[in-house]
């Protein structure tokens, strides 16, 4: 019965386009984080930074529409508490975002490989999923996407710990301070969405006040 309902689960929230989004974006992000790498006017592997900035994201903006089902009613009318599904919801997700993302970036690893994507992969996720409950599901990826665009438009590649902790999607993997602060962020916002759930929107709200 739990496998056919996590089945249903699945096909509801549209994982199998996310899953065939995220393939799609891990093989743009190689093509283009080798083709970079191999440039000689490029910095090697360290110009793959536009990769390990925009995949992760492009990946977690595909999860926003997922984190929402078409009838909230009838998801929480399952077996299950719902608070477990969306927690195993996120927790998949993130696994199939980091395994398929960190693949593209195996051939350096250190250097804004792969390492950097698992990184940015789960704070993109976090970023998210805290959209999802402050913004509610459709507009989901706007705050990862203001910041992780900001942050690479306009911080320095070179910094302190402080501002490698704030920047932390344009950092080499080896910034200790930028993976407490992506791990903080992952945290914070599954914590939110698996406790809350996502914002319904207002008209739905409105209707549920008025249900008897």
């Amino acid at each position: 019965m739990t496998s056919r309902l996590l089945t249903l689960h699945l096909r509801s929230r549209g994982a199998s386009m996310f899953v065939a989004g995220v393939g799609i974006i891990t093989l743009l992000a190689w093509a283009a984080g080798t083709w970079l790498a191999s440039r000689p006017y490029f910095d090697g592997p360290a110009a793959r930074v536009p990769v390990v900035a925009l995949a992760p994201l492009l990946a977690a903006l595909l999860l926003g529409p997922t984190l929402a089902g078409a009838d909230e009613d009838l998801d929480r009318s399952t077996p299950l508490p719902w608070r477990v599904w969306r927690a195993g919801h996120l927790l998949l997700a993130a696994l199939v975002t980091v395994m398929a993302l960190s693949l593209a970036g195996l051939r350096e690893s250190d250097t804004f490989g792969a390492h950097a994507l698992v990184r940015n992969s789960l704070g993109c996720v976090g970023l998210v999923a805290g959209g999802a409950v402050l913004l509610g599901a459709r507009l989901a990826w706007l705050p990862a996407f203001v910041y992780v665009c900001g942050i690479y438009a306009a911080a320095p590649r070179h910094t302190g710990v402080v501002v490698a902790a704030w920047a932390w999607p344009i950092q080499p993997s080896t910034t200790t301070a930028s993976w407490l602060t992506a791990a903080t962020i992952l945290t914070v916002g599954a914590a939110g969405y698996v406790h809350g759930g996502f914002r319904a929107p207002a008209v739905r709200r409105s209707r549920s006040r008025g249900a008897p």
